[in-house]
């Protein structure tokens, strides 16, 4: 009997601080298989992203036909798809190949440094198409008010607004609450699942090193519920990981700089 694993459909990152590889880095400390599809090539620093090239849509297809015929896929996690063609690709292989397993999305749109990366009118297919097929929506701030189309500048605006993604048939969000930093230097994630919500707190640490934070979390809450844990102990147990590698984070570079998933090993 086969074991199941994971697949991830990502871009890589250059610096190994986000995308394709902070995902296979979470997945691996929780020692969860995980299969790739890669997406797009970044070439990028710390200091931000220089160039990106889209593998073409072709090839992507290829890559998942190939995993989706021999092994036992039980959740995906999705990242960077930077244009229409990569996302209705996307769409059409999970129809195609992989149809019924669940999925968790961080609908990656701008890069820690501010470059873009996905193009404008890749966002509204990515609307239609992606998110109703989605168990877990994770965007940031900046990403839940695109797709809202409103400004969520404040916790009690996420409050008002979070169940607007249901109307996009999006299952459950966890909408992160990383750029609504409080007096107290607090942080709110807000799950909604159906009509209730729920807050996750951490504190705020005070450090450009936060590179890969949104990827990592969405891949740790995968990893998570493929351990059969539920999505609310899913996501409190992610958010710890998330902290501890902000936490134990070092430097490497000159701008903004990844987290430390390895951090229990280095001790």
């Amino acid at each position: 009997m086969k074991n199941s694993i994971a697949l991830i459909i990502a871009g890589s990152d250059s610096c190994s601080g986000a995308g394709m590889q902070a995902d296979l880095k979470t997945f691996t400390v929780h020692n969860v298989y995980a299969s790739t599809v890669l997406t797009a090539l970044t070439a990028q620093n710390t200091l931000g992203v220089n160039e990106v090239f889209n593998i073409p849509s072709n090839f992507i297809e290829t890559q998942i036909k190939a995993l989706a015929q021999d092994f036992n896929i039980s959740f995906i996690k999705i990242g960077m798809l930077s244009n229409v063609e990569i996302v209705e690709t996307v769409d059409n292989c999970l129809s195609k190949y992989l149809s019924d397993i669940p999925i968790v999305l961080d609908p990656v749109m701008i890069a820690k440094g501010g470059h873009a990366l996905i193009e404008e009118n890749a966002i509204d297919y990515l609307i239609k198409k992606l998110l109703p097929k989605c168990f877990l929506l994770t965007p940031n701030i900046p990403e839940a008010e695109k797709i809202l189309n409103c400004e969520l500048t404040s916790i009690y605006k996420v409050e008002e607004n979070i169940k607007n993604f249901h109307d996009l048939g999006v299952k459950n969000i966890l909408l992160k609450g990383g750029h609504l930093k409080s007096n107290d230097n607090i942080l709110v994630d807000t799950l909604c699942q159906s009509q209730k919500i729920s807050k996750f707190y951490s504190k705020f640490i005070n450090t450009k090193n936060t590179h890969g934070t949104g990827c990592s979390l969405a891949s740790a809450i995968t990893s998570n519920l493929m351990k059969k844990q539920d999505l609310n102990e899913s996501v409190i147990n992610a958010q710890k990981f998330v902290y501890e590698s902000i936490k134990n984070s070092f430097v490497i570079g000159a701008g903004h700089n990844p987290i430390n998933h390895l951090y229990k090993y280095n001790k």
